[in-house]
């Protein structure tokens, strides 16, 4: 573990960040079309899947944007899980719709570039093809959690006695 918690704050961002998001897009999938089989076993192994692949496609995402939302939150220097929530939802739509029009504008090419390419936009342009604003309170469920880790491993201030 580092000093400053950072393998902790991106493992939060990392998997907490996807699930959230994968917990959005699949809550408008099964209630988009039919809320009467919400939750059914099918419906729970669709939460699974649409996690696990959130997990594979997510990952640049998550972290790009942990690493943004604690450089921004340093910068201005803001402290409290609500700060960070309001951040995270307006960092997270913004960060998900770049990623996800590159992802549209970079096609079916062949080379090998191109695929990687692919494979780091593709989680956000199927966030942006299924409804760009779930981004929204998927970034502040994740913000205000990453706040949390980040301060659990902020320095303490030691309390001198007089």
């Amino acid at each position: 573990m580092t000093r400053s918690g950072s393998l902790a704050y991106y493992l939060t961002a990392w998997i907490c960040g996807c699930f959230f998001m994968s917990l959005a897009v699949w809550t408008k999938d099964v209630f988009g079309t039919s809320a009467n089989n919400a939750f059914s076993t099918h419906s729970v192994f669709a939460l699974i899947f649409f996690y696990f692949y959130g997990l594979v496609f997510g990952v640049v995402a998550a972290l790009a944007g942990g690493f943004l939302l604690r450089r921004v939150m340093s910068v201005l220097k803001c402290k409290t899980p609500s700060h960070w929530a309001a951040v995270g939802a307006i960092l997270a739509p913004v960060l998900v719709a770049i990623l996800g029009l590159c992802g549209r504008q970079i096609g079916v090419g062949e080379g090998n570039g191109l695929r990687v390419l692919r494979l780091i936009t593709y989680g956000s342009k199927i966030v942006v093809d299924t409804a760009w604003w779930l981004a929204i309170p998927a970034g502040a469920a994740t913000a205000y959690l990453l706040c949390r880790v980040q301060r659990a491993f902020a320095p303490q201030q030691s309390q001198q006695r007089s």
